[in-house]
């Protein structure tokens, strides 16, 4: 966060070196007015891109500008002084975001490796959750079917007695 105003700083600095000094002076002109014009609605998006943390637009936009600057300065629309003045905010802009560029990537990186660990983490777990609910259902089986053994032996008892009673055969109860 310190960086990105860090950014926006130095892009209302450089702003600050494209304001024009064309005066009405017949002197020659550091930087011609649509040329500052332009530089400066360059570097509002340059900033704007900053600030939203698109980064990588940021530098496209800065490699767009450092070409217009030099077109600029070869056909006489910006002094050498001045645009050697503008050059050294573009690098030092262009150094700041490749710094954000740099650690936008070691974050991406870190938080891959986190999904990571947590999605083996959720399968150990899963896997373990899995195994004790395999354990839970082998000894409901084995429970049950001792309740089917018990039920079997206690159905055969009472048929047994049933069949002992006279009275009940007789009265067929006991099929």
């Amino acid at each position: 966060m310190i960086r990105r105003h860090r950014l926006t700083l130095i892009a209302a600095v450089a702003v600050g070196f494209l304001l024009p000094l064309a005066g009405c002076t017949a002197d020659p002109v550091d930087l011609q007015a649509g040329t500052a014009e332009s530089l400066q609605g360059e570097i509002l998006e340059i900033s704007e891109a900053a600030a939203a943390g698109d980064f990588a637009s940021a530098q496209s936009l800065l490699t767009a500008m450092q070409s217009n600057l030099r077109t600029a300065a070869a056909s006489g629309q910006v002094s050498a002084e001045r645009s050697a003045a503008i050059q050294s905010a573009i690098n030092l802009v262009r150094g700041d975001l490749s710094v954000e560029i740099d650690a936008a990537v070691v974050a991406a990186e870190a938080a891959a490796q986190a999904a990571a660990a947590a999605a083996a983490l959720a399968e150990k777990q899963n896997d373990e959750d899995a195994e004790k609910n395999a354990e839970r259902a082998q000894k409901d089986a084995e429970e049950a079917r001792e309740a089917a053994k018990d039920a079997a032996e206690d159905a055969k008892k009472a048929r047994e007695d049933c069949l002992a009673d006279t009275d009940k055969v007789k009265a067929g109860e006991c099929n």
